[in-house]
């Protein structure tokens, strides 16, 4: 079928379903409807599968998240105390510059380096481990580029 011919039966059947709701609306079909001026639950996800929806719901009424959720902000939460660790360490070495304390800092500061890049390779495992878990790719987190936090800590 081209997709001419597809669009035109497209169009014609979305025509004959707009008419047929417009139908029934004037016939009053719909005003009996139960929760009709009511706001749309929207608490239930649909996609959620029916076998999990009771156990979400009670963690959810008990103040948790699903796993995956609460293993996201782990994650962020590691993520954001290394690069804090790592700043505070480069503060150092920047104050300790053209000191008595500047060999010492340096030292203190490639350590620092060296723990970060283990560390971000650990989180990136945790990450892709994670984004294997979330229901959907829009929720993925990225991995940690080890460059780039570098050139933001330090620039």
């Amino acid at each position: 079928m081209s997709s001419a011919i597809y669009r035109i039966t497209m169009k014609n059947w979305e025509s004959l379903v707009d008419q047929k709701i417009r139908q029934a609306m004037e016939e009053g079909e719909f005003d009996d409807l139960s929760g009709k001026g009511a706001p749309i639950d929207l608490s239930e996800n649909p996609f959620e599968d029916p076998d999990w929806r009771m156990a979400h719901r009670m963690l959810r009424n008990a103040g948790f998240a699903p796993a995956w959720i609460e293993e996201r902000k782990d994650i962020e939460a590691e993520i954001q105390a290394a690069r804090i660790t790592l700043a505070r360490v480069w503060t150092v070495f920047q104050n300790a510059r053209h000191t008595q304390h500047s060999e010492s800092a340096e030292v203190r500061w490639r350590k620092a380096l060296e723990d970060f890049r283990a560390r971000s390779a650990e989180l990136n495992r945790r990450i892709q481990t994670w984004n294997l878990k979330t229901p959907a790719i829009g929720f993925h987190r990225n991995v940690i580029d080890f460059d780039r936090e570098i050139d933001r800590i330090t620039n």
